[in-house]
């Protein structure tokens, strides 16, 4: 009998012209839109905790009061010493109005006796007599004007060092920066807040976010403004780009931040899985990526299988999504070969085939 070789088996596919979305799918974390660590400026113990993990609270709500008996009875003690200062500027007052008034007579005995004197009516040493009262008087009404005005000038003072009492005194009270939900609390009544100690966490869940890592081979493709969709519960929702971090990190990867547009309410801490459209192909030839061979060819290549015979062409990859890539190169109808028995490297150009 004659020697003949058998077709060989390949399953193909036929090309298709239409739409293809170049995008990656990528697994961000949801978080809120802000977040505070709210913390302690002084330190004390814990009086009494207003509220609890879980709790929404407003912004300025009081989380929690700090012993303030300290700074209160500082307070206190400078109020008695304004109150003692006003009942001295008063007192002194009324003796500069009757110092004020003595200085006035005696500056009309001082006028009148002048008068006498220039008349010959009265000695000098007289006259002397009364202008030395006069400069008396005058004396101890400039030393009490001076001495009311280093009174005005302590009351000034203490109600000055009142309002920073007051102004500390606020700092015992642990208030909520902004409206949001209570996610951690890190004390008890009667533990010690110190300065910088961490004591509740505050989450703004007005609004959320998508946080996800891109590879630096991505850095060219987002860019904000862009839209991501993802599912949840078996519906679509759309968030976008809002922040690109500037700085990779640890691992080598940008950070990349999306705020949702449509209102869902996402569990914080959830993993979902988000994609992003870096470009739209339409009207192409669309095929199976598996269909292409790249191994020891200097341009990408598809075996096409037109009456039972291969035939080799080259190929321009536009892009690819999921599962399929847009090419250039290649009609639409054309049958690719998507798998062939014993490997790519048994295919050449005329070689016979079977469509299993």
């Amino acid at each position: 009998p004659t020697f003949k070789l058998n077709a060989r088996p390949v399953d193909v596919v036929s090309a298709k012209t239409g739409a293809l979305n170049e995008g990656h799918n990528y697994l961000a974390l949801v978080e809120p839109i802000q977040t505070a660590e709210v913390s302690s400026r002084v330190t004390a113990v814990v009086q009494k905790i207003n509220h609890q993990e879980g709790d929404f609270v407003k912004a300025g709500d009081v989380l929690a009061a700090l012993d303030d008996k300290q700074i209160s009875d500082n307070i206190a003690i400078i109020n008695a010493q304004i109150n003692q200062a006003k009942a001295e500027h008063e007192a002194n007052k009324a003796v500069l109005d009757s110092l004020k008034k003595t200085a006035n007579y005696w500056m009309v005995e001082k006028k009148r006796n002048q008068k006498l004197f220039k008349n010959n009516v009265i000695t000098k040493s007289k006259l002397q007599a009364v202008e030395e009262q006069f400069n008396v008087a005058t004396g101890k009404s400039l030393n009490a004007e001076k001495k009311l005005l280093v009174i005005k000038q302590q009351i000034n003072g203490l109600n000055r060092k009142i309002d920073e009492l007051k102004t500390t005194k606020e700092y015992y009270k642990i208030r909520s920066p902004f409206d949001g939900l209570i996610s951690e609390k890190y004390i008890d009544d009667g533990d010690l807040a110190t300065i910088g100690k961490k004591l509740f966490s505050v989450e703004d869940k007005a609004s959320l976010k998508l946080s996800f890592d891109i590879p630096q081979s991505d850095l060219t493709n987002i860019k904000k403004g862009q839209t991501a969709n993802f599912v949840f519960c078996h519906k679509a929702y759309r968030a976008v780009v809002s922040r690109i971090y500037p700085k990779l990190n640890r691992a080598r990867m940008l950070t990349v931040e999306a705020v949702l547009k449509d209102k869902v309410n996402l569990p914080l801490g959830a993993y979902i899985n988000l994609s992003i459209i870096f470009k739209v192909y339409s009207d192409k030839i669309i095929i199976p990526i598996r269909a292409i061979v790249n191994q020891g060819t200097s341009h990408p290549i598809v075996f096409v299988v037109k009456d039972k015979t291969v035939f080799r062409k080259a190929i321009n990859v536009l892009g690819t999504a999921e599962d399929f890539a847009a090419v250039e190169g290649i009609d639409e109808e054309d049958r690719v070969i998507v798998n062939s028995f014993l490997g790519w490297a048994q295919l050449s150009d005329g070689m016979k085939v079977e469509i299993k």
